[in-house]
C-alpha cells in the first residue's frame, strides 16, 4: 500500500466519534459526578452487608416471645435472600462504573443510560423491602411487654384496631417513599442530572 492509499484510507474512517478538543473537557467532566456515584455506591455497599449482620441480632436484646421470635427469623430468612440479590447488584453496577471513563460521546450515553437503570432498579429494590420493613417495626416493639399489649388489642374496640394499623400502614408507605425518592436524588439523581446536562450541551454544538 502506497502514501496515496494510506491517505485515502485515512479519509475514509468514520469521524462521528471523533472528539474535537473543545468538546473534550466537556465530556471529561463527566467523571466527577461519576466519581460521586461510585463512592455513594461503595457506602451503599457496606451498609447493607452491615444491615444484613445486625437485623438478625435485634431480636436478641428486646425478649421477644417464642411465637414472634420464630415469625421474626423467617421473615429474616425471606429478606436476607432479597438483600443479597440486591448486595450483588449493588456490587455489579459498582465495578461497571468504576471501569468506564467518559471519552466519546456514545461513551456518555452508556454511562447516563447505566445510572438511570440503577436509578430505577434501586427504587425497586427499596420498595420490595416496604413490606419487610412494616412487619419489623410491628414486631420489633413486642418484647416483655407483647402480652399485654396484645390483650389491649384484644380488649380494645376493633374497629379503631383496623382504623390505627391502617392509618400506621399508610403513614410508614408514604414516609419511606419520599425517603427512598429523596435518597436517590440526592446520592444519584442529581449527579444523573450533571451528565444529562452535558449531553444536552453536546447536542447543541
Amino acid at each position: 500500500m502506497d502514501f496515496n492509499d494510506i491517505q485515502n484510507a485515512w479519509k475514509n474512517e468514520p469521524i462521528e466519534n471523533v472528539v474535537l478538543p473543545n468538546n473534550l473537557e466537556k465530556i471529561q467532566s463527566v467523571n466527577m459526578p461519576l466519581d460521586k456515584i461510585r463512592k455513594n455506591l461503595k457506602k451503599e455497599f457496606i451498609v447493607q452487608v452491615i444491615s444484613m449482620i445486625l437485623v438478625p441480632i435485634i431480636p436478641l436484646f428486646i425478649n421477644l416471645k417464642y411465637s414472634f421470635f420464630l415469625a421474626y427469623y423467617l421473615l429474616y430468612a425471606v429478606s436476607i435472600i432479597i438483600s443479597i440479590a440486591f448486595a450483588i447488584r449493588l456490587h455489579i453496577y459498582y465495578k461497571n462504573f468504576a471501569n468506564v471513563a467518559a471519552t466519546t460521546k456514545d461513551n456518555l450515553y452508556e454511562i447516563y443510560y447505566n445510572i438511570r437503570l440503577f436509578i430505577e432498579t434501586y427504587k425497586s429494590a427499596s420498595y420490595t423491602f416496604f413490606p419487610f420493613g412494616l412487619f419489623y417495626m410491628f414486631l420489633l416493639p413486642l418484647g416483655k411487654k407483647s402480652g399485654k399489649l396484645l390483650n389491649l388489642i384484644s380488649n380494645t374496640n376493633q374497629e379503631y384496631v383496623l382504623v390505627i394499623v391502617i392509618l400506621i400502614v399508610f403513614v410508614f408507605v408514604i414516609l419511606m417513599w419520599f425517603m427512598t425518592e429523596g435518597h436517590t436524588k440526592l446520592f444519584y439523581g442529581k449527579y444523573a442530572k450533571e451528565i444529562r446536562k452535558v449531553i444536552d450541551e453536546l447536542k447543541e454544538e
